[in-house]
């Protein structure tokens, strides 16, 4: 069997249903070299796509984008869990400033990511530049709100009387630091490290920037 440039598990979930291509394109109102494609891995299997055709196939979105035993090659093809993260609100990166979203949790938009571990995520957009060698404007970060543990270097989303901020901890002295290729942002320095922790939200897991 060939290695497919785009590993997924849709040819085995539609053997499994007894589903062609053509079936499956009109469910979708779509080409039927499209579904061809995407079971023999020449084009990438979307989340979208995935979650469309996955009910059709009597089975999940995360079988689907997952490779199937048979296509594995080698362990860079380990299958990958797929969590939905929300999108929650933006953190400025730079001055502390209070939480601007007013959206009810169940109507916030959701963002998929694989591989992120175990944790309580949650996903906000960067408002300003005193992060940008990390994380510049407008990109998005994810945020583990089960690991509060400080550790020097890594990046943390914190909150002071209501206000939030997204800034890398250093310990001597302990303080929230900037890194940023803007040199007018300032530290937040802390008395110690437990007067730190108390603020912590989470830990910065994951940075992404659509360019």
């Amino acid at each position: 069997m060939r290695k497919l440039k785009y590993p997924n598990g849709l040819r085995d979930a539609m053997e499994r249903a007894g589903k062609g291509p053509s079936e499956l394109a009109d469910a979708l109102e779509t080409n039927r070299q499209n579904i061809t494609r995407w079971s023999k891995g020449d084009r990438k299997l979307t989340v979208e796509v995935a979650k469309q055709l996955a009910p059709l196939l009597g089975t999940t979105a995360d079988v689907l984008l997952l490779v199937s035993s048979e296509q594995k090659t080698d362990k860079s093809t380990a299958t990958k869990k797929i969590a939905e993260i929300p999108l929650l609100d933006k953190v400025t990166a730079g001055k502390l400033r209070a939480s601007s979203s007013q959206i009810p949790v169940e109507d916030v938009p959701l963002l998929a990511f694989a591989d992120l571990g175990r944790g309580d995520f949650f996903a906000l957009t960067v408002d300003g530049d005193s992060m940008d060698r990390w994380s510049p404007d407008g990109s998005i970060i994810v945020v583990n709100q089960a690991d509060r543990t400080l550790v020097s270097g890594k990046a943390y989303v914190i909150s002071q009387r209501g206000e939030a901020t997204f800034k890398m901890w250093r310990p001597d002295p302990p303080r929230f630091a900037p890194y940023s290729t803007n040199p007018s942002h300032e530290p937040i320095f802390v008395k110690s490290k437990a007067d730190a922790e108390k603020l912590v939200v989470g830990r910065v897991k994951r940075t992404v920037l659509d360019l």
